[in-house]
């Protein structure tokens, strides 16, 4: 399904039509379930974190917009926040460096869906990055940890990574906008 089909359909689900959000979960859930699986390592939370991200679209699909990323980027990005909630609440605990290390080696390369066109000015923009905003990026943004388990992970003070990212993020904007 084409980036404009999923927006028209999300359109519609916004306005409660249940054939488009059919259609929506017909042709993202395969995506989401994977991305959900290789967060949660388990069928039944990745099924359930799935679960509550279509009804978190079935309420929130009036809230997307096109300007801030495609459709698959937006509800990429609910399932796994959502399966990373899940996966803390299930410890009760911070997650620790091996926590960490175990979620990047499952996620690999799986970078959110873009063009090649967006992959290549990211990357570009991000290899002009110094490597601590890189990574903080990295883990704050693509994995999703907040700023606090970038801290513990990189061994780093708390407000360093705040300024890093801060820093890193202001970059990149000058970057993709050049």
């Amino acid at each position: 399904m084409t980036e404009y089909q999923l927006s028209k359909d999300l359109h519609r689900i916004a306005l409660g039509d249940n054939s488009a959000f059919e259609r929506f979960y017909q042709a993202t859930s395969p995506r989401l379930m994977s991305v959900s699986y290789a967060i949660l390592r388990e069928r039944t939370l990745a099924e359930e974190a799935l679960q509550d991200t279509y009804l978190k679209i079935w309420h929130a699909a009036s809230d997307y917009r096109s300007d801030a990323g495609s459709v698959m980027c937006w509800i990429t990005s609910m399932v796994r926040y959502r399966a990373i909630d899940m996966l803390r609440h299930a410890r009760r605990q911070p997650l620790t460096s091996q926590d960490i290390e175990q979620l990047l080696d499952q996620q690999g390369g799986d970078a959110l869906p873009v063009t090649a066109a967006d992959t290549d000015k990211l990357e570009h923009c991000m290899s002009d990055l110094d490597g601590t905003q890189r990574q903080s990026i990295h883990l704050a943004f693509l994995y999703g940890l907040s700023h606090r388990e970038v801290s513990d992970y990189l061994g780093e003070a708390l407000g360093s990574i705040k300024s890093w990212i801060r820093r890193g993020l202001e970059s990149l904007k000058r970057c993709l906008q050049s």
